[in-house]
């Protein structure tokens, strides 16, 4: 049997006269807590503007996926059509803010066009 490579989860925030502030502590301090009485490995460096993992995940895992299980398309299809709407030829190469933007176009089109509406990336796990 192998051993599948279990990704550790990003966390993010920022360094405010010295003291560490996490997006979201709550989630963090759960995770602190598996690693009771182990050793562990920190990395902290600096956020990259290109689209994170996490956003990534979210449109993926929830946004495509719910379309996709709402119109009966592929998650592949559905995620075209999603480009096709707001003539995005990649979405790939977009940076975080310009993800998020299109993101929130493909919810606020899921609502309006389909009845479809799909929660905030804070309301669901993915």
């Amino acid at each position: 049997m192998s051993e599948l490579a279990i990704r550790a989860p990003i966390f993010r925030g920022k360094v405010d006269k010295g003291r560490l502030i996490l997006d979201n502590r709550d989630k963090f301090r759960r995770y602190l807590a598996s690693f009771e009485g182990k050793t562990f490995e920190l990395i902290l460096r600096e956020r990259q503007p290109w689209r994170s993992e996490e956003q990534n995940r979210y449109y993926f895992g929830v946004v495509v996926a719910m379309v996709s299980e709402h119109t009966g398309h592929t998650p592949e299809e559905s995620h075209q059509i999603l480009k096709d709407q707001f003539k995005v030829e990649t979405t790939t190469k977009m940076k975080t803010v310009e993800f998020q933007e299109y993101v929130e176009n493909c919810r606020r089109y899921a609502a309006e066009t389909l009845g479809l509406p799909i929660p905030d990336p804070g309301q669901i796990d993915y």
